[in-house]
């Protein structure tokens, strides 16, 4: 790893990948296609890499010749890399720069304004001469903030009312790490505990506790749903907030197994059990899941109907640090579990007009009126396997453009993108249109082929782009 350099610049990057890529193909050309293989994850591995085991060597070998697949993982390293060198600075921390450096926050605005500067010049078009643009398509889905804040907040009041209906009670948990993941006092002095753990290293702590403790629940066939967030201390150490469901007479052992796992490594020193570990009963009187969770939403999501962030800082600035902050690290914000797939529900969200088999159009109507609660009866309620749900989206698998000219026999599951195809029911098979959708950097390209008008309804802020959310984000 000593010839790459962290702190190069993008083309620097570049230019390092293509030699790589180009070191890969000349040095093994007169090679057999295991020694090829082999040579070239050793050359990978050097830096850190590795390929999936469940991946074919074919595909692989095609990957490791890749100057696109080089960058993509150098520059992630480097801009990961870089980022943790700025945190041991101590310029990640309230006093310096909260949740991510300035630097990050700067690269992180450049990348969306580029985003947004190529999706203002790219369309999709239909086989059928429908054309929308990429920057429409963009804003009337899940990509967009607001659509993503909606959508959590529906899903969040539709499972209070479900556990309300089943006599499940709601608590919140808060789970940190140990004093050695924390780099930073809030003051920005820094911690002489921390051990130069990164924040991915933190987040797999909290991952693997999280597995364990979840183990547990399934050993003593405790139900438990709800959502999980994942947000940053002010020094980009992660913690997360979890909103839980269970029958009452669980709670006592769902909080002790949380408690154990929380506690489990260096629960002795001073402030563990004040910091690590907070358990608190979602109350009526105090406000409802929605009330509870929709700070920890806005806050990481956009920091709309927010004033400040706990330290003070702007709202609206402080999410865009947290969102650059996620975005680095790969770390995902909000997952629901127990629950039944959102893909389904966004997939019925976007058919228009009736589906002929009544039961799978009553799904589709709670949906497309963002009823939760009846897509969660309907959907036979939490903590169901794929298996048992009555309605389950099917997907078709597609060759990744890249592989298209290797034999499919040679190839695994990770060369094909899974793109849904049916949505299937004890009584039905609906098919989902294909409109053969292609990418065009101008309307000009479609010549003298004029673009049908757009069909349906226009398009209106909810979950993927079609409905209006009824829930109130406050």
């Amino acid at each position: 790893m000593a010839d790459l350099n962290l702190s190069n610049d993008i083309s620097e990057l570049k230019m390092f990948a293509k030699q790589k890529a180009l070191q890969c193909l000349r040095d093994t050309a007169h090679m057999s296609a295991e020694a090829a293989f082999h040579f070239c994850r050793s050359k990978f591995s050097r830096y850190g890499f590795s390929i999936s085991d469940d991946m074919s060597q074919t595909e692989a070998l095609h990957l490791l010749r890749s100057e696109k697949f080089w960058f993509k993982k150098i520059k992630t390293l480097a801009t990961q890399k870089m980022e943790e060198v700025r945190r041991q600075l101590d310029l990640i921390n309230q006093a310096k720069s909260a949740y991510c450096s300035v630097d990050r926050l700067k690269q992180h605005q450049w990348e969306k304004e580029q985003a947004h500067a190529f999706m203002e010049n790219k369309w999709f078009c239909s086989a059928n001469g429908e054309l929308i643009s990429m920057l429409d398509a963009y804003n009337s889905n899940v990509s967009n903030p607001k659509i993503r804040r909606a959508e959590l907040m529906v899903r969040v009041k539709g499972t209070e009312e479900f556990s309300k209906l089943q006599g499940d009670c709601g608590w919140f948990y808060t789970l940190t790490t140990p004093s050695k993941y924390h780099s930073h006092y809030k003051s920005g002095k820094p911690n002489p505990k921390h051990q130069k753990l990164s924040v991915k290293d933190a987040s797999e702590y909290l991952n693997s506790q999280w597995r364990k403790a979840r183990a547990q629940f399934d050993r003593e066939e405790i139900k438990v749903y709800g959502l999980r967030v994942v947000e940053p201390h002010h020094d980009g150490t992660p913690h997360w907030h979890l909103m839980l469901f269970m029958p009452p007479e669980k709670v006592l052992r769902v909080t002790e197994i949380l408690r154990h796992y929380a506690m489990e490594h260096e629960g002795n020193e001073n402030g563990a059990k004040n910091s690590r570990f907070k358990a608190e009963q979602i109350k009526d009187e105090k406000g409802s899941a929605q009330d509870y969770i929709a700070k920890y939403i806005c806050k990481n999501i956009d920091g709309e109907y927010l004033d400040t962030d706990k330290y003070g800082n702007d709202a609206k600035v402080a999410a865009s640090r947290i969102t650059a902050w996620a975005s680095l690290f790969k770390i995902r914000q909000f997952q629901f579990f127990g629950l039944p797939s959102v893909s389904l529900w966004r997939q019925l969200r976007r058919i228009d007009g009736k589906i002929e088999d009544a039961g799978l159009d009553q799904l589709r109507l709670a949906a497309d009126s963002s009823d939760w609660l009846a897509y969660i009866i309907m959907m036979g309620g939490n903590n169901k396997r794929k298996a048992e749900r009555p309605f389950i989206l099917e997907y078709e698998k597609q060759i990744k453009a890249m592989f298209e000219d290797i034999d499919p026999k040679l190839l695994s599951n990770y060369a094909y993108n899974n793109k849904p195809r049916t949505i299937l029911s004890v009584t039905a098979k609906y098919l989902i249109a294909d409109k053969g959708w292609t990418l065009i950097s101008s309307p000009a390209e479609l010549g003298d082929c004029p673009p049908a008008p757009r069909d349906g309804r226009a398009v209106e802020p909810g979950s993927a782009g079609h409905r209006r959310l009824q829930a109130d984000t406050r």
